[in-house]
């Protein structure tokens, strides 16, 4: 009995967060009422605040489960190109960036206004979404190219992570140009050794570190 209320309990949530996220798709988050989201999925204001205390619960779970679902696209571009790094990674970019520019929750996420917009989780609230999509992509990379340098891994992947991010907030070429150009750069950060020495340009002789004893 308790698994079978669980389950019930369950489908509620999804029930609730597929009714959320047709209205905020369809009016924005800003328009969205508690009241109307019970009415919608013919439940009472008590059963629906049991499940999400506030608006911006829904807020936080909507969001959530867009980013469970895009990491699982992530990880299937990966794995579709496990022999080719910079494949892998343009696949696993455009996708991401394929999905922000279809996916309506996301489109409102990127034009609500106010206080209590959807924006603020993909600005002020995204660290747990950084930390989540990075911590998967680390750990991805170290099993599939176990050879890239330790340095150069945590470096490209945090890279990866930015300049996607960057890219959805503020689009700019196509989603493919992007997610190549992203790749580009991902790849050589990748497959430095994490200890190349940067020139100094301030100095005009040869490095005293290099000069013979």
């Amino acid at each position: 009995m308790p698994r079978f209320r669980e389950t019930v309990r369950t489908l509620l949530r999804e029930r609730l967060l597929d009714a959320a996220y047709e209205a905020v798709a369809d009016r924005g988050f800003d328009k969205l009422r508690m009241a109307h989201l019970a009415s919608a999925v013919g439940v009472s204001r008590q059963t629906l605040y049991s499940e999400f205390p506030s608006k911006e619960a829904v807020g936080e779970a909507l969001f959530q489960r867009e980013l469970e679902r895009c990491l699982v696209g992530i990880q299937q571009g990966l794995d579709a190109h496990r022999d080719d790094l910079r494949a892998a990674v343009e696949a696993a970019v455009g996708f991401t960036l394929t999905l922000a520019g279809r996916n309506p929750l996301i489109k409102a996420m990127l034009t609500s206004t106010g206080e209590d917009g959807l924006l603020s989780y993909l600005t002020t609230r995204s660290a747990a979404a950084f930390d989540m999509a990075t911590a998967m992509c680390d750990a991805y990379v170290t099993e599939a190219w176990p050879t890239i340098d330790p340095v150069a891994r945590e470096l490209a992947v945090d890279a990866a992570v930015r300049l996607t991010a960057s890219h959805i907030v503020q689009a700019g070429p196509s989603p493919e140009e992007s997610a190549r150009r992203i790749a580009d750069t991902v790849v050589r950060v990748a497959l430095s050794t994490g200890r190349e020495r940067i020139p100094d340009q301030g100095r005009s002789g040869p490095d005293p570190a290099t000069r013979p004893q």
